[in-house]
């Protein structure tokens, strides 16, 4: 097996129902998609005619989703207005329940909205209707009253700053000062040139041209760029200084002079909104979860790799993650599987199975194979084969092949055998396994399981594990 798809995943499920708490600025991204076929006759200006429109959570809201969807307990603090915008945005972010929104809402102050006009993959223009003022004392006091109250229930503390003035250096100073008190971790996501308002944060982790701009220099080449951060860390009092460089990869430059590199895997480039905040989402995860920082900074490559290949601001699911890294897949025809359960009953081992078709998998997945695996020695997983999972979900499905499913879901530390089933259902692959258990999501019951009865009839039994709310392969 591929050791690096197999460590990596085991770093994913670490980072399962951790506790981060991000704040800062929370904006609306949206996306107006059409054609462009003439030129205005009122002035040279291109019409577009307008063919889609979408939003997706910006700035601090997506990296709180990124973290959703890695499986992380999230408490979301930012500023938003109370309009429509306001409105739109919260209803994206309530898509996670694994993450507790907490707005300051301000009357009277409009919430981000950055909308970005698209013929393809290619932006002719962006408009942002906002307003960029820092927030008053009032609600300087509110942020930190529940910042603080936040940090007691968290393993880390993301502060994603988009310099739209939900985080002035009055309050940035007290958040840090406030979070190293109670020893957490944090990591800071800069806008603005003046770093001196982060001093003293774990990770500060801006793009080249955010640190150029921040030591006015041209920084071309990998050393100077890694100097340049050393220095900015020494300075600031920064633990490590994380700069992503797009197809350069990104460099980790620590105040002690240790450097990093980790070059890009090549991949096409689509989209770069929101990469940013998948990287720090990822590292986030990884460091919660106490995941070694070189390791953390090698996953956040990956899922930096997955989201410039993306359409929009960027999420990023385990199951994407894993297939970018690619691996063999395992024996899964049924003789092979059915001689290895034989071989684990006369050993005493006790076997757990359930199915499904593990289409791009996510959080959710993992929460039930994990309670899954708990229940004996061994899983085994049915997996419905291509022709399956299109008759079941239609043509548009799967997103993954069943060699691609079959090999992540092995990759996984919990999973023993992978069985693939061409069949609606798997009745016919558990009369050949011959299971003690079956184990399912709490959307089915003992009398809709398919191959219960068979389990039952040999002593067996069917458990049923609630699902982890939120999460589903058709939200993509």
């Amino acid at each position: 097996m591929n050791s690096n798809i197999y460590n990596i995943a085991t770093l994913l499920c670490s980072m399962q129902a951790k506790k981060v708490l991000v704040l800062g600025d929370i904006i609306l991204d949206r996306f107006i998609d059409g054609d462009v076929t003439r030129i205005s006759p009122e002035a040279p200006v291109p019409v577009l005619s307008q063919s889609r429109v979408s939003e997706m959570a910006g700035g601090a809201a997506n990296v709180a989703c990124n973290l959703a969807q890695l499986g992380i307990n999230v408490h979301l603090i930012g500023v938003c207005g109370d309009d429509d915008s306001a409105t739109a945005l919260e209803n994206k972010i309530l898509k996670y329940p694994s993450i507790h929104f907490e707005p300051i809402r301000i009357n009277n102050r409009p919430t981000s909205l950055k909308t970005r006009f698209r013929v393809g993959s290619q932006q002719i223009l962006r408009v942002d209707d906002e307003t960029t003022n820092d927030i008053d004392e009032q609600d300087i006091k509110k942020f930190l009253d529940c910042a603080t109250l936040a940090m007691d229930g968290s393993d880390l503390v993301v502060i994603s700053d988009y310099a739209k003035g939900a985080l002035p250096t009055t309050l940035l100073a007290h958040i840090i000062e406030r979070a190293k008190t109670k020893q957490k971790i944090v990591i800071a996501d800069p806008k603005r040139t003046d770093v001196s308002a982060y001093a003293g944060v774990d990770l500060l982790t801006p793009n080249l041209a955010e640190l150029r701009a921040i030591v006015n220099m041209p920084l071309d080449s990998i050393e100077a760029i890694g100097e340049a951060a050393t220095n900015l860390a020494k300075t600031h009092q920064f633990n490590s200084v994380l700069t992503t460089m797009s197809s350069r990869g990104m460099i980790l430059s620590q105040h002690n002079g240790t450097q990093f590199h980790d070059p890009a895997s090549a991949r096409a480039i689509f989209d770069v909104s929101g990469a940013g905040d998948t990287v720090v989402a990822t590292v986030a995860g990884a460091l919660a979860a106490n995941i070694d920082l070189i390791k953390a900074v090698k996953l956040a490559n990956h899922a930096a790799g997955v989201a410039i290949g993306k359409s929009g601001t960027a999420i990023v699911v385990p199951g994407e993650l894993l297939a970018l890294i690619g691996n063999t897949p395992p024996a899964t025809d049924w003789p092979s599987v059915a001689n290895q359960c034989a071989s684990w009953r006369n050993s005493g081992k006790k076997i757990a199975f359930t199915n499904g078709c593990f289409d791009l998998l996510h959080a959710g997945h993992i929460h039930l194979l994990t309670k899954a695996a708990n229940t004996a020695d061994k899983l085994v997983i049915g997996l419905n084969s291509d022709t399956s999972v299109k008759r079941l979900k239609g043509d548009s499905r799967p997103l993954q092949t069943a060699k691609t499913r079959s090999a992540i879901l092995a990759a996984l530390p919990f999973v023993d055998a992978v069985a693939i089933f061409d069949e609606d259902t798997p009745f016919k692959l558990i009369e050949a396994l011959q299971p003690d258990f079956i184990i399912k999501g709490n959307d089915y019951t003992e009398q809709t399981i398919v191959g219960a009865n068979i389990v039952t009839e040999r002593g067996g039994k069917v458990i049923i594990i609630p699902k982890l709310e939120g999460h589903s392969t058709s939200n993509f």
